[in-house]
Order: structure tokens, then C-alpha cells, then sequence
């Protein structure tokens, strides 16, 4: 993996675009701040319309720029989605576990983005988010007794993926999230083994003799 910042848009073969959809306070900026900098922030605030980061990885021969686009879940600033959506060749949705209301809304967003990518265009995977708090609902309603906290059990979670071939992962960013690089790695071998993704003209390598197109993904 290629860790001077200085080189990451330098020294890559080909880029691949991440999107994470999902409902507000679901994890998301956590979970890509975890997956980027290995470190988790109490304090990281919800996002407002999208933030960027990338990261150079490597599959077999070849380095990979990845994209990733952390997207807003409050209900107006959705419409906004469809930038960062558009092209996306990995698409990830998350649900906070404790919040079954979370998980109810994602056929809303699968249904909203194959609207805009068409259907099998990406690659799709679904996050259950915050594991670590499965067993702490007496502690949460004696922060807010209002607080909702519905359980969405694993077999839900792991059907769910299924009916949408997707990958499957239940995690919590604020223990590190351990099983998420790997799991991103899996999304990515599985772009990158698409028969489309080698045929899109802004996918064509950036090394050497072929590095004449500028053209950007993102």
C-alpha cells in the first residue's frame, strides 16, 4: 500500500468510485474515517450534502485509487445524492443495528439508486453499524428515555444482502471496525471483475504509455 499522501494521485493503475448510503447517525463517517485514518472521533459531526477521501490499495499487480464519497442522510439534502451516486462502481449502505427504522429505509435507497445507476451496474454491499452497542439499550434510554432502540437481528441483515447480491458485514466503527478492510477489499475484487469496469474509457490506466487520459471518474 502506497502511504506517502504526496503519491496518491500519482501511482495508481486504475480508480474506483465508493459511495455509503444510509439514514442519518448511522456510522458512516466513522466508518470511512476508521478505513482511512484507523482512528474513530466521538465527535465527528453528521455530514452536510458529502465529504470526499481516497486511498491507494493494491489487488494482485495492480494499485487502485478509491474514491469514497460519504453522502447525508437527513431527508433534504437526499436530492443532492444523485451527484455522488452517478458512475459509482461501489455502492455501500449501512443501518444502525439498534435503529430498526434504519434498516427499513434502505429498500428506499437501493430503489432510489439503481433509478440513477440502472440495475447489476455496481457493485453492492450493506453495513450493520454500530455492534458494540447490541446489549446497551438500558444505558441508552437512561441518556434519552425517548431514544428508539429496535434490534435488527443478523439473519435479517445477512437476507437482506442476499436478495440484493450484496456482501454482508455487522461491525462497530468505534471498536475499529476490524472486518471492514477486508470487506471492502472482497467489494473491490469484485469490481474489478466485472467485465463493464475494464471497458469504461475513464478506467483506463493512468501508468506509463497509457496515462494520457485525464478524464475523472469522480
Amino acid at each position: 500500500m502506497i502511504k506517502d499522501p504526496d503519491e496518491i494521485d500519482k501511482k495508481y493503475d486504475k480508480q474506483i468510485k465508493i459511495v455509503l448510503l444510509g439514514e442519518v447517525c448511522t456510522g458512516k463517517s466513522s466508518l470511512i474515517n476508521v478505513y482511512i485514518n484507523k482512528l474513530f472521533d466521538e465527535k465527528i459531526t453528521s455530514t452536510k450534502t458529502a465529504s470526499f477521501s481516497k486511498k491507494i490499495i493494491q489487488q494482485k499487480d495492480k494499485f487502485y485509487k478509491l474514491n469514497i464519497w460519504d453522502t447525508a442522510g437527513q431527508e433534504k439534502f437526499r436530492s443532492l445524492n444523485q451527484i455522488f451516486i452517478k458512475d459509482s462502481n461501489i455502492v455501500i449502505f449501512t443501518y444502525d443495528i439498534t435503529r430498526k427504522s434504519t434498516f427499513n429505509e434502505l429498500p428506499w435507497w437501493i430503489q432510489y439508486t439503481e433509478s440513477i445507476l440502472g440495475e447489476n451496474a455496481a457493485v453492492f454491499g450493506v453495513i450493520g453499524n454500530k455492534l458494540d452497542l447490541f446489549d446497551k439499550e438500558k444505558e441508552i434510554k437512561e441518556k434519552d428515555e425517548e431514544a428508539e432502540f429496535e434490534l435488527v437481528n443478523s439473519e435479517d441483515g445477512k437476507k437482506f444482502a442476499e436478495e440484493i447480491n450484496a456482501e454482508f458485514l455487522e461491525t462497530s466503527a468505534k471498536e475499529g471496525a476490524p472486518e471492514l478492510e477486508d470487506f471492502i477489499y472482497k467489494l473491490v475484487e469484485e469490481c474489478i471483475e466485472k467485465p463493464e469496469f475494464g471497458l469504461r474509457s475513464e478506467f483506463v490506466s493512468l501508468r506509463g504509455d497509457e496515462g494520457k487520459s485525464t478524464k475523472n471518474c469522480c
